[in-house]
């Protein structure tokens, strides 16, 4: 009886060693990335050429610290093709390096947006670079593949390499104009502009090898959820893959927040796509748009410092709702004027024209 005793006692004991080992070897569970809040801080750059500072609590402090004290992990930074360089159309591919490595040496991760322009790309503009002007389309296809290509192997040599990458930017109307221009008198042009789409997605890829990235595909209908529904639709008919959906919005263009819920909830249930709300922005020096033909009458807080706070803390609540909203994005927050810089100020920024900080800089700071 004490041998069988003594037995089921081993027995037992290899059985908690088995089961320890076990747990020791187990591969630990994915964690989930934390949730994203990013800064499009394209200009800022520029800014610093030109001498610009900025102030918290009145003193003066790097920017990027002050983004990354405030809960902010992330930043989105545009490419043109070739800009001329004046004002805000500074974005080249040696400018853009230049600002990721201090983007990177904050520890942000980095999120690239290929305008395919060389200027400002967005629903009332697409307008095709200079340099692809005449192009036949197969040959246009095939620039926009190795352009895109390019520019992330240069990004990768200077050690920059994106973490995500947006192709094109508010391609709700399409992109690169007038080839891949959806909207035409004769009907919808989605053949051609989902090819150069697909050209770039490619072109992408392709540099990255064997390593994979989150591609984003962005629209500024965040407000509107049958322009949302027939985009991404038609998109995925003519074969497009992609990981990410994008969405602008700010509310005098794009409705209310519960406009901005019925397409969260929608796609949320209906796409297998994640998320990311990739610009918003709200006044803070008492300018607001006045409604007219493109403009809402839509304001969910006064534009003070202190409704442009309370902006940014409901919109984080409400996407937070929906898990499959994976981060929210501030365009140029980092708006300051710097004299000679050809720069303009916008009330939208989280800093006041001579660079002192507006509390809504702090409306995402980890508790």
């Amino acid at each position: 009886m004490k041998f069988i005793q003594q037995t089921h006692k081993i027995a037992v004991f290899l059985i908690v060693l088995m089961i320890i080992s076990a747990c020791n070897n187990a591969k630990p569970a994915a964690e989930e990335a934390p949730f994203m809040i990013g800064a499009d801080i394209s200009i800022l750059k520029k800014i610093q050429d030109y001498g610009g500072t900025y102030k918290f609590e009145g003193t003066t402090r790097d920017a990027l610290e002050l983004f990354t004290e405030n809960g902010y992990n992330y930043a989105r930074l545009r490419i043109f093709h070739t800009p001329n360089m004046r004002g805000p159309v500074c974005n080249s591919l040696d400018y853009t390096i230049e600002l990721a490595k201090q983007v990177k040496a904050a520890n942000m991760k980095l999120l690239l947006n290929f305008h395919y322009s060389d200027t400002w790309a967005d629903p009332q503009k697409q307008t095709k670079p200079k340099a692809w002007e005449g192009l036949a389309f197969e040959v246009l296809r095939d620039s926009v593949y190795q352009y895109s290509y390019d520019v992330i192997v240069a990004m990768k040599q200077a050690g920059v390499l994106p973490d995500m990458v947006q192709v094109g930017n508010e391609i709700t109307p399409g992109m690169i104009w007038p080839d891949g221009k959806i909207w035409r008198e004769e009907g919808e042009n989605w053949e051609q502009f989902c090819t150069l789409l697909k050209a770039g997605i490619s072109g992408v890829n392709d540099a990255y090898g064997n390593e994979k990235v989150p591609i984003m595909i962005h629209i500024d209908k965040g407000g509107d959820l049958s322009a949302t529904q027939h985009f991404f639709t038609k998109i995925e008919e003519h074969g497009v893959s992609y990981d990410l959906i994008g969405l602008s919005y700010y509310p005098w263009w794009h409705g209310t927040f519960d406009d901005l819920e019925k397409n969260l909830s929608w796609l949320s249930e209906n796409k297998s796509q994640d998320l990311v709300l990739v610009e918003t922005a709200y006044y803070a020096n008492g300018y607001y748009p006045e409604p007219a033909e493109w403009v809402l009458d839509v304001q969910p807080f006064p534009p003070t410092e202190q409704g442009q706070y309370d902006f940014l803390q409901t919109l984080h609540q409400l996407l937070l709702k929906y898990p499959k909203v994976k981060g929210l994005f501030y365009w140029e927050p980092e708006g300051i004027l710097a004299e000679g810089s050809g720069l303009y100020y916008l009330g939208r920024s989280l800093f006041d024209e001579e660079g002192h900080a507006y509390k809504g800089l702090t409306a995402f700071k980890p508790e």
